[in-house]
């Protein structure tokens, strides 16, 4: 049996992966074998990043500083170095557009099923309520990073970042940054 304390610590462990599960980030990347082959440990971004006008509804724009924030900081942890253009063995470019998921539930919905296995067929209102608010599109965001060759242009990896947009009006900078940390740390360390 387990005590008090210990069924409070499995509950907010519970809780905790929970909350993760239903993060709203999809993460898709290429495999790292080719890139981990060239042995680079050098880059660069490829392009500079965009000019923030004052009041600029770009979300490109607006989203750029924790996007390199987030690169830039779990590269360093992997032990890749931040180089000029010129020194650089692989460069780095990414590309932000909106989207939509196809009006697909979101997973991990409780309401994913209308009908359970219940012998009472009836459901509520609010079930069903839910159950079509959820069955709508949904905005996402899509970042994707691609790393070249500084030589010769040839892609050495693709990774593609999706994230549930819960207020198009507003950037959650930290969920920026965290995405592309999580994005980045499917690369091996450099060597």
């Amino acid at each position: 049996m387990l005590s008090v304390a210990s069924r409070r610590g499995l509950l907010a462990v519970t809780a905790l992966l929970a909350l993760v599960a239903c993060s709203g980030l999809d993460v898709t990347a290429d495999g790292t074998d080719a890139f981990a082959a060239t042995q680079y440990s050098r880059y660069a971004w490829r392009s500079e990043p965009p000019s923030q006008p004052r009041f600029s509804k770009d979300m490109t724009t607006r989203k750029s500083p924790s996007i390199r924030a987030g690169v830039e900081e779990k590269m360093s942890e992997l032990g890749y170095q931040r180089v000029d253009k010129a020194s650089a063995q692989f460069l780095l470019e990414y590309f932000a557009m909106p989207g939509f998921n196809d009006g697909q539930l979101v997973s991990g919905g409780s309401n994913e099923e209308l009908y359970g296995s219940s012998v009472n067929r009836q459901i509520d209102g609010a079930a069903l309520d839910n159950a079509y608010a959820l069955s709508g599109p949904v905005e996402i965001g899509k970042i994707k990073l691609v790393f070249f060759d500084a030589r010769t242009a040839d892609v050495l990896w693709r990774v593609q970042v999706s994230m549930v947009v819960e207020d198009s009006n507003r950037i959650d900078h930290d969920k920026v940054r965290e995405a592309m940390r999580e994005a980045i740390a499917k690369l091996p360390p450099a060597s």
